[in-house]
C-alpha cells in the first residue's frame, strides 16, 4: 500500500479543486437549492405582503416561461397556501401580446404580482399603472433592479414594489435575506427617480418595519417642468396678450389654479397654446395634444364626458358649468313710443272698439232706431248734445261712457309716468318649452361636438327644439345672430357655456342700446363638470386631485373666480347682461334714480302733437284746394248758364224735370232742420220730414224732393 503523505498545502489544494465556483453557489443559492428552503421562505413573504396589501383588490398572479421550468415547485406552494381569489395568468415570450388579453379583463381595482427573470419587461407586460399595486419578484440581479428603478420605464409604474435575493453569500446554515425596492419619482427637475430599500426579509420577519407602498411624490415634483396644453376658453383660460420675450400669456380660473398647485407641490410650468383649437373646437384640440403625449397636462373649461374620459385621465371636478340659452329681450320700449307705452295693443284694440261701437247704443236710445245715424254719420260729432236728451237711458248710457273715458285717461297718465320713469323688465326666456312655443330658432358651435350633443335626447320636447340647427364658427358669431337680421325675421337664441356666454357678454358688448339687451337662460339645460386632462395612467394625476381637492374644499376656487371677474370684468354680475353687435368697451352697470323728466322722456308727445299739426296742416291745403275747385265749378256752371240766356231756344226747351235735375246735380241740402245751400232764383220750403223746392220760372211745377 502506496502512503501520500500531503503537506497542508497540498490538503487545501485538494480541497480546492472539489468545491464549486463562488458562481455556482451564488447560483444555487438564488436558486434555492442550497441548505435553506428558501422556496418555503418567500412564499411566507408573499403571503403576508398580499393579506396585508393586495387583499382589497383582484390579484393577478402573471409568471413567465422561466419561472415556470426552473422554479414550478415554488409556484405550487404558493397557490396552495394563498387563500385570497386571485387570477393565474401564464406570460409568453411575446410580452405585449399578453399585456391586451390581461388588460381586458381588469377590474376597477387590481393588484399585480409578477415573476420575472428580466425586470426590465415588466411594463410590456403591464403597461401604465397609475393607482394599482404591483409587486414583482424579479430573478435578476440587484444591479439589474437598481437599473431598472432609475430607468424611464419604471416611472409608468407608480405604486412598485420588488422583491429580490440579496447577492451576498451566506454560510452554510445562514438564510440570505430578501430585499425589497421601490423608487422615488422625480427626485430632481428632469423627472429623474432612484432607487430606494424599503426593508428586508430575514428568518420570516421584516428588519425593519414600513409601509411598502409610500405615497410618492408627497414632498412634491423637486421643480420639474410640466408641459400644459391650453385652449381658450374663458373665464377658465384668457388670453392677455404677449410678454417681453414673445410668449404668450394667459389668466383665467384654472390658469391660476395650476400657479397654486405649482407653489404647493414644487413644479415649474410652460403653456403651449393647443393648434387646430379653431377647427376642433377647444376640448378636441387639448384632447387630441394629450392623446399624442405632447403634454403633460391640458386645460381649457374642459367638460368631464364619457366620450373625454375614454381618451384621458380627467380630474376631480374643480368648477360647474352648463350648457345654457342666450336670447334678445330688452329693459324698456324706446322713448318714441313711450305714448303708446302704457298699454298693450289688445288694450287699444278694446279702446278704439269701444268708442267706434259705442256710438250705436247712444243713438238707439235717443231715436229707437240707427236709420237716422246711418243715413247721416256725420251725427257722431254732437255725441255731447246727446246728454240733453229727455231719454233716460241716453243720459245713463253717456254718463258711464264718460265715467269711463276719465277712469281710461287717469289710467294712461299713470302708466305713462310710470313707463318713461322706470324700466320695464318684460317676461324672459328661461326653459326649453317657451323656446319651442315661441318659435325660437336655435344656433350653436359647429365643433366641440355640440351638434351632436343633445341630438339623441329621450326628452320630446328638446328633440324637436334641435330638429333645426343653425351651426356658427364661434361664440362670439352666435352672440351677435341674436342681435342681427336673424333675430328680425325669426327668434334666435344661442347654445353654449355659460360662464363663456357671461364673460364674453359683459366684456365684449356694450348697454348702449337698451333695445338690443341680451339674457342667458337661468335654467340650465345640461350641467356640467369642468376639469383637468392627463394623459391615460399618468402618475402625477393622484397628486393633482388631490391638490384639486384641498383647493376646492378650502374655498379657493370661488376666489379664483371672485378676482378673475374683479380684475378682467370690473362689473357686477346680473341676470339681464347689455350687448351691442359693434363690440367695444365694457359693459355699464345699469343704474336708474328719481328724476324730473326731461325732452329725452316725453318725446314721443311732441311727436304726437307733430304728427297732429301735420295732418291739420293737410287737411287745411285740402280744404283750401277744394274751395279753388268749387269756385271753378260754379264759374264753369255760370258760363253755362250765360250761353243758354243766349240762346232762348235751348233754354226754353228745357222741362221742369230737367230743370230740377241741374238743382240737384249742382245743389247740396241737408235735412232734417238743417241749413239748405241752394243757389238763388229758388224758393227753399223745409219742414220736418221734406224739402220743398219751388222752381220761379214755372210757379206751377213744385217738386218734393
Amino acid at each position: 500500500m502506496l502512503t501520500i503523505v500531503l503537506g497542508k498545502h497540498d490538503r487545501r489544494a485538494l480541497q480546492k479543486s472539489h468545491e464549486k465556483p463562488q458562481w455556482l453557489k451564488w447560483s444555487e443559492i438564488f436558486l434555492g437549492k442550497g441548505n435553506i428552503d428558501q422556496q418555503t421562505n418567500l412564499v411566507e413573504l408573499l403571503r403576508q405582503v398580499v393579506y396585508d396589501y393586495l387583499s382589497d383588490c383582484s390579484i393577478i398572479i402573471m409568471y413567465d416561461p422561466f419561472t415556470e421550468e426552473s422554479d414550478s415547485l415554488l409556484l405550487t406552494k404558493l397557490f396552495s397556501r394563498l387563500t385570497v381569489p386571485y387570477i393565474n395568468v401564464q406570460i409568453t415570450k411575446d410580452y405585449k401580446k399578453k399585456l391586451n388579453e390581461t388588460s381586458s379583463k381588469q377590474a376597477t381595482c387590481t393588484s399585480y404580482l409578477l415573476f420575472m427573470q428580466d425586470v426590465m419587461r415588466s411594463k410590456d407586460v403591464l403597461g401604465e399603472q397609475n393607482n394599482n399595486k404591483v409587486i414583482i419578484v424579479a430573478r435578476s440581479s440587484q444591479w439589474r433592479v437598481a437599473e431598472f428603478l432609475s430607468n424611464k420605464e419604471s416611472h409608468y409604474i407608480s405604486n412598485l414594489l420588488i422583491i429580490t435575493k440579496s447577492a451576498r453569500y451566506m454560510p452554510p446554515g445562514e438564510e440570505p435575506p430578501y430585499i425589497l425596492y421601490t423608487h422615488t419619482l422625480y427626485v430632481d427637475a428632469l423627472g429623474s427617480s432612484k432607487p430606494s430599500i424599503l426593508t428586508s426579509w430575514v428568518n420570516g420577519s421584516f428588519t425593519t418595519k414600513t409601509n411598502l407602498f409610500p405615497k410618492k411624490m408627497a414632498s412634491g415634483f423637486s421643480g420639474h417642468r410640466f408641459t400644459i396644453s391650453v385652449a381658450l376658453q374663458q373665464p377658465f383660460v384668457i388670453y392677455t396678450g404677449k410678454d417681453e420675450s414673445g410668449d404668450n400669456v394667459f389668466e383665467g380660473i384654472e390658469i391660476r389654479l395650476l400657479e397654486t398647485l405649482a407653489k404647493y407641490y414644487n413644479f415649474s410650468t410652460d403653456f403651449k397654446e393647443a393648434p387646430d383649437a379653431d377647427i376642433l373646437g377647444a376640448g378636441e384640440a387639448v384632447i387630441t395634444m394629450i392623446e399624442k403625449s405632447k403634454s403633460n397636462l391640458g386645460i381649457g373649461g374642459l367638460y368631464v364626458t364619457a366620450d373625454k374620459i375614454d381618451r384621458a385621465d380627467m380630474s376631480a371636478m374643480h368648477s360647474q358649468d352648463c350648457a345654457a340659452f342666450i336670447s334678445l329681450t330688452s329693459t324698456a320700449l324706446p322713448r318714441y313710443r313711450a305714448i303708446l307705452g302704457p298699454f298693450r295693443w289688445t288694450v287699444w284694440l278694446a279702446l278704439a272698439v269701444i268708442y267706434l261701437l259705442g256710438i250705436f247704443p247712444l243713438s238707439f236710445s235717443d231715436k229707437h232706431t240707427l236709420r237716422p245715424l246711418l243715413s247721416n254719420p256725420e251725427e257722431i260729432e254732437n255725441i255731447a248734445s246727446w246728454s240733453k236728451s229727455e231719454k233716460v237711458t241716453t243720459r245713463l248710457l253717456i254718463g258711464f261712457y264718460w265715467l269711463f273715458t276719465i277712469i281710461i285717461t287717469a289710467s294712461y297718465t299713470g302708466s305713462i309716468i310710470a313707463f318713461i320713469t322706470l324700466p320695464v323688465y318684460p317676461s324672459v326666456v328661461d326653459t326649453v318649452k317657451q323656446l319651442l312655443s315661441e318659435g325660437y330658432l336655435i344656433g350653436t358651435l359647429d365643433k366641440g361636438g355640440w351638434p351632436s350633443m343633445f341630438t339623441n335626447s329621450s326628452d320630446p320636447h328638446t328633440e324637436k327644439l334641435f330638429k333645426h340647427l343653425d351651426l356658427v364658427p364661434d361664440v362670439e358669431s352666435g352672440i351677435r345672430n341674436t342681435t342681427s337680421y336673424k333675430s328680425f325675421f325669426r327668434k334666435y337664441a344661442f347654445l353654449s357655456s355659460r360662464a363663456q356666454l357671461d364673460y364674453i357678454v359683459r366684456t365684449s358688448f356694450t348697454s348702449t342700446n337698451k333695445r338690443q339687451l341680451l339674457h342667458i337662460s337661468a335654467e340650465c339645460f345640461a350641467p356640467f363638470g369642468v376639469g383637468m386632462a392627463f394623459p391615460k395612467n399618468s402618475i402625477y394625476s393622484k397628486i393633482f386631485n388631490e391638490g384639486i381637492a384641498y383647493a376646492t374644499q378650502g374655498g379657493l376656487l370661488l376666489k379664483f373666480k371672485g378676482d378673475v371677474e374683479w380684475e378682467l370684468l370690473r362689473t357686477a354680475s346680473g341676470k339681464l347682461l347689455a350687448a351691442d353687435s359693434k363690440g367695444g368697451g365694457g359693459i355699464k352697470a345699469l343704474s336708474y334714480e328719481d328724476r324730473a323728466l326731461n325732452l329725452d322722456d316725453t318725446q314721443g308727445m311732441f311727436l304726437l302733437l307733430g304728427a297732429g299739426f301735420l295732418i291739420g296742416g293737410a287737411s287745411l291745403i285740402s280744404e283750401i284746394l277744394g274751395g279753388c275747385y268749387r269756385c271753378l265749378k260754379t264759374k264753369k256752371r255760370r258760363n253755362s248758364s250765360s250761353s243758354i240766356e243766349s240762346n232762348p231756344r235751348s233754354h226754353e226747351g228745357q222741362t221742369p224735370r230737367e230743370k230740377l235735375n241741374s238743382i240737384q246735380y249742382y245743389k247740396t241740402y241737408r235735412r232734417f232742420g238743417s241749413i239748405v245751400d241752394l243757389e238763388q232764383n229758388y224758393d227753399i220750403e223745409v219742414t220736418k220730414n221734406n224739402i220743398n223746392c219751388v222752381v220761379h220760372e214755372d210757379a206751377s211745377v213744385r217738386r218734393v224732393l
